[in-house]
């Protein structure tokens, strides 16, 4: 693609073969990096977040008992909530810090040297 270097970061959860083998296909060099890299996916740092906030607001909701559709409901309800106490600023500063942390890791991890 010209003389630019590009970088598609991707883990290597199991969900994602098939698009792997594809790029690998079309000679595509990938990087492993271990699944569910948190510095890598922005969404794990919401996930966590969301976690605290349903610990903190929906304790008994781990130990719920009764038919699947009403724990479901009750989750979805706690889920939906604690996404709405999160500060939109969160994912701005994610998205925004995306491209330096991506950078530190290539970098740290020797496979991109820096011009």
């Amino acid at each position: 693609m010209g003389e630019e270097e590009i970088f598609l970061i991707i883990d290597n959860a199991r969900t994602h073969g098939p698009f792997m083998r594809w790029l690998r296909s079309k000679g595509v060099t990938l990087k492993d990096i271990s699944p569910y890299s948190s510095d890598l996916n922005p969404m794990e740092h919401i996930w966590s977040l969301i976690k605290d906030k349903l610990c903190k607001y929906y304790p008994k909701l781990r130990l719920m008992k009764g038919p699947k559709d009403e724990i479901k409901k009750a989750i979805e309800k706690g889920v939906t909530h604690c996404w709405e106490l999160l500060d939109p600023k969160i994912f701005s500063n994610l998205a925004e810090s995306m491209v330096d942390r991506i950078g530190a890791i290539i970098e740290a991890d020797g496979w991109y040297t820096k011009y």
